[in-house]
């Protein structure tokens, strides 16, 4: 399957339960008006890509004329690449096309990463795309998976993601987890296979995470069992949540009553100061 038919399936996603934590009126948009990709969302699609799935990154990408794209040379050339089939956005500026091979060079050059990634590739899954039904609210489900690892590897019992990063420290990425609910995801995503599965359950969810600038340095992190029971209780209030919405077509946004509104943690060590 490929990610655009991924995309138009139907079933919750981890993305959409990141914008029903908001609101269901917020999720309901996205769903009646999806988000146009971001040059960054773009580049991390582009790296996954590479690093996953290099024969179809080959296929789908080109390197773009040196120098200014706003040359009339330039434009020619884009234009001709443009006619031949390539999608605008696939056609990369040489120094993106650069970047984007240093990530995976970065990536690929880590051992552990590296194991796991051609684990997958050679006799795992990557980019396995699972439906399934929650079992408490009958809700339909989906995921894709970036590198399920083989059974005859050392990380039979995980299943694994990539992303791209600013700052891969473990200071930073934690707040990453939080900020773009990758605690839910790794929930998420094991439920469904386990569901799918029961002949091959894995337990716990590895994170690659490889920064956007040089050095592109890597890390490596397995969620937490704190992560974890955070993402069980984020998922299973969300997923009933969404079940009352789907089933009465409701979609509420903020309260309508006047809230006391309180400072953030962080900020209450300044009071009285």
């Amino acid at each position: 399957m490929t990610p655009e038919e991924y995309h138009a399936s139907g079933g919750l996603s981890n993305s959409m339960m990141t914008r029903l934590l908001r609101s269901p009126a917020h999720l309901k948009h996205y769903i009646d008006h999806p988000d146009a990709p971001t040059p960054q969302m773009i580049l991390g699609t582009q790296v996954h890509t590479a690093l996953l799935e290099p024969d179809v990154f080959a296929d789908l990408c080109v390197v773009g004329p040196d120098g200014p794209w706003t040359r009339k040379a330039a434009k020619e050339e884009i234009s001709s690449m443009v006619d031949a089939g390539y999608n605008k956005s696939d056609i990369l500026k040489p120094d993106v096309y650069d970047q984007i091979h240093d990530m995976v060079d970065s990536v690929l050059g880590n051992p552990s990463a590296s194991l796991m990634i051609r684990s997958g590739r050679s006799e795992g899954k990557i980019e396995d795309s699972l439906f399934w039904a929650d079992p408490g609210t009958h809700v339909e489900c989906k995921a894709r998976v970036d590198c399920i690892p083989a059974e005859s590897s050392m990380y039979s019992n995980y299943l694994v993601d990539f992303k791209t990063t600013i700052d891969a420290s473990p200071e930073s990425f934690a707040k990453s987890v939080v900020n773009f609910g990758y605690h839910r995801q790794a929930y998420h995503y094991l439920s469904g296979w386990n569901s799918l599965h029961p002949e091959d359950q894995r337990k716990g969810f590895i994170i690659i995470a490889c920064e956007k600038s040089p050095p592109y340095a890597v890390a490596i992190y397995e969620m937490s069992d704190q992560c974890m029971e955070l993402g069980k209780h984020e998922v299973s209030s969300l997923m009933e949540l969404y079940a009352r919405c789907d089933e009465d077509d409701v979609w509420e946004s903020y309260p309508p009553t006047v809230q006391m509104l309180d400072l953030p943690a962080w900020a209450t060590a300044k009071v009285g100061q």
